[in-house]
């Protein structure tokens, strides 16, 4: 397993220098940090009088670097401590721009002046970037390999004073011969930011692949695009980052490089965009891009070609961008210009997607899962997901409702439901809070409905069931719709499964439609955590005249409340732990005849589908579960199937598996949206 090393430099413009902080992670997960107390110096003015002599350029970077001892130490322990495996050595800078001009990969190995760490044997060294008010970067899901190629060639380039003519149709044959292997390759015809934009807009690609001109106007990089007439467009790069920003499917690689002249065509030559492109790199990260390769500074012909090549060979192997880094820097490692590609990263484990798959013994858990759900021996446990397609996800939903009520909640928290939810009770009377959502979804209804075109199953719909305020019978009428046209809808699926109780945190009954659609008599029941609710209230019904649960008649149970019983509603902060003081205290007491309930929680295998990993509805819904039957329990017989969404979900993966597993031994994620799954788990086990 990697050893992950981050070295985190903080300017301090007061004093004109960098403070240092340490991370060291181990294959345990476990991070020893430290923060020095002495700063170090970066003196830029002088390292740019040695560009030309690289040899001393990096010895003085190096010295300038470890100055500090302690940063020595750290890097000689990752590197002892991982042996024969990688160590994912990170630089995260955070400073003024001349900074990131700096060539930080021509760091030298200390002690070994021939040796640049960037190219060390098992080290991946990446420049990591993050802010506090940047977009979140999520864990994408797999998708169609494209890559969107944009070639800036004004006609009257000769008007630009110092440039060189771009061979256009040299170029794109140069990214084609790079990316057309793995990549379904779309060619800008005209290179101006408008068309930029419109294309990023309408689609998908994984790879941004620019080439450009380039320079440096006070810091500020500069690119020479095209206007519509074809001529030259200089343009500020922010400007360009700012429409990366703004469109909803940003590319997960961004691949910068410098302009080829007519001179390099035959090897010899060089090109320079004078720091533009990697000046450049870390707005696009800012802006949203996971990973951006930019070239800096002088480069050759065949140095480009060969690393680019050598570059999406080792990405489509493996998609880490750390480790494809490694390698392209590897098959160039003996020229002289080795170093101007940079990386510029947002992802902490360098993964820039994820199949849709469990994670481990992906077949296997397929087997045992179907094998378990034929005999009943699996408990479902869905999550708000399901329900997507009708209502977005809890995040969605949070994040319009902060908006439409203009709520004074910082960015990161307006996509957080329990928190936009919490507000409301603050301000508002507490008791509030689930009519405010009813009122909302229904005039988010009522607005779909006014759009909806097409196939949209929001056409059409009968105003009787717009009119009030309770948005279920709109929600079920449309789900039932959506079930009639779709064989794989998510509820369809689940229904079908061989389970006798399902455990749900959704708020609709969209389940209970489905099971009586394929002919099963479901039995609603609600957890009674709220003011004095019993378990004999959650049926409606004596619990005593409640058959046992089978495949036919199945329980299912409502943990954080139904649309319909607004005060069962479990929405803000205070009533996740009320919900959870709750768990605690009336779990031993439950009635006998629940008991295939408590079995079904902690006894057999569960499955939990349409959940967000950093979600209330999951964390605390997890932490009940576990403490339900105990701990030993859960570890001792369970085997835990988790599906998350990595679309909404910004921690990293591997943390998320660590996490798991931390909890419950045996378990195992599967990255997708519910829809994907769904239709997998159908088509595995032949529902």
């Amino acid at each position: 397993m990697a050893i992950d090393l981050e070295l985190g430099l903080v300017w301090d413009s007061d004093q004109k220098n960098f403070e240092i902080n340490l991370r060291l992670s181990g294959p345990d997960g476990l991070d020893q940090m430290d923060f020095p107390r002495h700063a170090i110096t970066i003196d830029v003015d002088e390292l740019r009088t040695l560009t030309g002599d690289e040899q001393e350029y990096a010895a003085r970077l190096s010295e300038m670097v470890f100055a500090e001892p302690l940063i020595e130490r750290y890097y000689r322990k990752a590197v002892d401590s991982a042996g024969t495996d990688s160590v994912h050595f990170r630089l995260h800078l955070n400073g003024p721009a001349r900074f990131h001009e700096l060539r930080w990969e021509s760091l030298r190995t200390p002690g070994k002046p021939d040796m640049p760490i960037a190219v060390t044997g098992n080290v991946m060294f990446s420049r990591y970037l993050s802010g506090e008010n940047w977009p979140l970067i999520p864990s994408r899901q797999y998708r169609e390999r494209r890559a969107l190629v944009i070639v800036a060639a004004p006609s009257n380039l000769d008007e630009f004073e110092g440039l060189a003519e771009v061979e256009h149709d040299a170029e794109i044959a140069r990214a084609r011969t790079a990316l057309t292997d793995y990549y379904r390759v779309d060619v800008l015809e005209r290179a101006s930011l408008a068309e930029i934009a419109k294309y990023l807009d309408k689609d998908y690609y994984e790879v941004l692949y620019v080439v450009a001109h380039g320079w440096l106007t006070e810091d500020v990089p500069r690119l020479l695009l095209e206007k519509a007439d074809g001529t030259g467009d200089v343009v500020d790069a922010r400007r360009l980052a700012e429409r990366v920003q703004a469109v909803g499917n940003k590319p997960t690689l961004a691949m910068l490089a410098s302009c080829q002249s007519a001179a390099a065509s035959e090897g010899n030559g060089v090109t320079s965009d004078s720091g533009a492109l990697a000046g450049l790199g870390p707005r696009l990260a800012e802006a949203g891009v996971p990973a951006v390769v930019a070239m800096q500074g002088d480069i050759t012909m065949v140095t480009a070609q060969t690393f680019v090549s050598v570059f999406f060979d080792a990405f489509r192997t493996e998609p880490v961008v750390d480790w494809a880094m490694a390698k392209a820097r590897a098959a160039v490692r003996q020229r002289r210009d080795w170093w101007a590609p940079v990386l510029f990263s947002r992802l902490r484990s360098g993964r820039a997607y994820h199949l849709p798959a469990f994670t481990t013994k992906a077949d296997d858990t397929w087997d045992d899962l179907s094998r378990l759900l034929a005999r009943g021996r699996v408990t479902p446990v869905l999550g708000p997901g399901l329900a997507d397609g009708i209502l977005g996800s809890r995040s969605e939903i949070a994040r319009r409702w902060a908006l439409r009520r203009q709520m004074p909640i910082a960015w990161h928290g307006r996509t957080n439901l329990a928190q936009v939810a919490q507000y409301l009770r603050v301000t508002k009377k507490p008791n509030m809070v689930p009519i405010y959502l009813s009122e909302f979804l229904m005039s988010e209804l009522v607005e779909r409905v006014e759009t909806a075109a097409g196939d949209d199953p929001f056409v059409g719909l009968p105003q009787r069931l717009l009119t009030g305020s309770d948005p279920s019978p709109a929600i079920r009428e449309v789900g039932r719709r959506m079930r009639a046209r779709n064989p794989a809808d998510p509820y369809t699926v689940a229904a079908s499964l061989n389970a006798p109780i399902f455990v749900t945190t959704g708020w609709t009954d969209l389940l209970q439609d489905a099971l009586e659609e394929q002919g099963k008599e479901a039995r609603t029941m609600c957890y009674p955590w709220y003011r004095s609710s019993t378990w004999e209230d959650i049926a409606g019904q004596r619990l005593d005249d409640w058959p046992d649960p089978d495949v036919d008649k199945p329980w299912v149970c409502h943990l954080f409340g139904r649309l319909e019983d607004p005060d069962s509603l479990v929405l803000t902060e205070d009533d996740y732990f009320a919900w959870l003081t709750a768990w605690i205290g009336k779990r031993n007491l439950l009635p006998e005849s629940l008991g295939e309930l408590s079995k079904a929680l902690s006894v057999r295998s569960l499955l939990f589908v349409g959940y967000q990993l950093r979600e209330w509805d999951f964390q605390v819904l997890f932490q009940g579960i576990q403490s339900f039957g105990g701990q030993g329990v859960l570890d001792d017989t369970l085997n835990v199937g988790v599906q998350l969404m990595p679309e909404v979900d910004v921690i990293e993966p591997e943390a998320a598996q660590r996490y798991l597993e931390s909890a419950l031994k045996q378990v195992n994620i599967f990255w997708s949206d519910t829809k994907t799954f769904m239709k997998e788990l159908q088509d595995r086990i032949g529902t």
